[in-house]
């Protein structure tokens, strides 16, 4: 069995630039690429506005590809539509970036599938794809609400049947990243 070498800290920027055409990322951004690296992530991190908050998902991506002992779900929570439809963008642009990269689709296990993205926000329609094969990585972003009653077994528009299966695969093997409105200082 062989086991693949972390990314090194070069690679990691080289790797960031690709999914998301950043030369250069945060040091918050580089510091969070490690603690997944090392199994270390707080519970918590505050970041303010306009830092690039929705960047963990490639974050999350490239320390999925390198085997890091993460979930293997990064569900993105917002507060407001629009902010949903921005972070999906995000999230179908990495979607297009693997597609392009077999090395890396390959490293994530999708086979020949594509990454699964959802989004899930009020008059919008689930396409479902997170929900084909558990294994799977996958990024679901949604309103607090949309994740929030699928959490606590409801769930707009979820049937009784599927209700439990939504509520399992949000709140097991998941990294929750709750996009919320920065606090005033005090």
């Amino acid at each position: 069995m062989t086991h693949k070498a972390p990314i090194q800290h070069c690679d990691f920027k080289r790797l960031f630039h690709e999914l998301t055409s950043n030369p250069d990322p945060f040091p918050w951004q580089e510091e969070l690429f490690r603690r997944f690296m090392t199994n270390s992530v707080e519970r918590s991190l505050e970041i303010p506005t306009g830092l690039g908050k929705t960047a963990v998902m490639a974050i999350w991506l490239l320390a999925r590809a390198e085997r890091a002992t993460i979930p293997r779900r990064l569900v993105y929570v917002v507060d407001r539509r629009a902010v949903v439809d921005q972070a999906s963008e995000v999230a179908n642009t990495l979607r297009e970036a693997v597609a392009c990269d077999l090395k890396l689709g390959a490293s994530l296990n999708l086979g020949v599938r594509s990454l699964p993205i959802s989004t899930l926000r009020g008059q919008h329609v689930d396409n479902k794809q997170w929900l084909e094969d558990p294994s799977s990585p996958a990024i679901i972003v949604g309103t607090i609400d949309m994740i929030g009653s699928r959490l606590l077994f409801e769930g707009y528009g979820v049937s009784r049947k599927m209700r439990p299966y939504h509520a399992g695969l949000l709140g097991a093997d998941t990294l929750m990243v709750l996009d919320g409105p920065s606090r005033p200082a005090v």
